[in-house]
């Protein structure tokens, strides 16, 4: 298996892939930046979803939307993550399982991750990026890990500026034993590191 996993600041709407994945807090308007820019071009969707109450981001939710061609991205996936799990990192562990085993299943290997904000500090920030990171291809790698052509693409949306050094070294240490051909690209400064 190949992996392809990049950091970028572009704006979610403008990323090409399969489907963009956003994970949300209970609480988080979808009404905020990056989301608004989304909502926006689907003509004002995600914000009648969120006032008819269909939407909460009560941990569990998922909704799945198409995109009708208002974005780069073919689908939606919205994931509700309840309250920022501060001192429970396995809510947002086996939610990124489900969210891997959900996409595997639809055939998608091509995607954006958006964290919405309210995950605390920048550590905070840049620590749950990793924990994401890693599980979401070791969901693929269980099924996948013989497929020398199988491309999983991952690109993280990252609205605040975390410290990407030491977060792409540690991912590069932890991923690099189990992969084919790892690339990890931080859009924001074109560094690119192939093993």
């Amino acid at each position: 298996m190949k992996l392809d996993l990049r950091f970028s600041d572009h704006p979610l709407e403008d990323l090409w892939c399969e489907a963009v994945v956003i994970f949300v807090f209970q609480k988080t308007p979808l009404l905020e930046d990056p989301l608004s820019r989304i909502n926006e071009k689907m003509a004002g969707l995600l914000g009648k979803i969120e006032k008819n109450g269909f939407w909460t981001g009560r941990l569990g939710e998922i909704i799945l939307l198409a995109s009708q061609n208002t974005i780069m991205a073919d689908k939606i996936l919205l994931i509700g993550l309840g309250k920022d799990p501060k001192d429970d990192d396995q809510v947002l562990v086996d939610w990124v399982k489900e969210v891997g085993h959900t996409l595997d299943k639809l055939k998608i290997s091509d995607f954006v991750i958006h964290i919405t904000p309210g995950i605390g500090s920048m550590e905070r920030y840049a620590y749950c990026l990793e924990l994401v990171a890693c599980h979401l291809v070791e969901t693929f790698l269980q099924k996948h890990h013989h497929e020398t052509d199988f491309l999983l693409k991952i690109v993280f949306s990252i609205g605040k500026e975390p410290e990407l050094n030491p977060l792409i070294g540690r991912l590069r240490g932890h991923l690099t034993k189990s992969l084919d051909t790892l690339t990890i690209v931080d859009r924001r400064t074109q560094d690119v590191g192939n093993v």
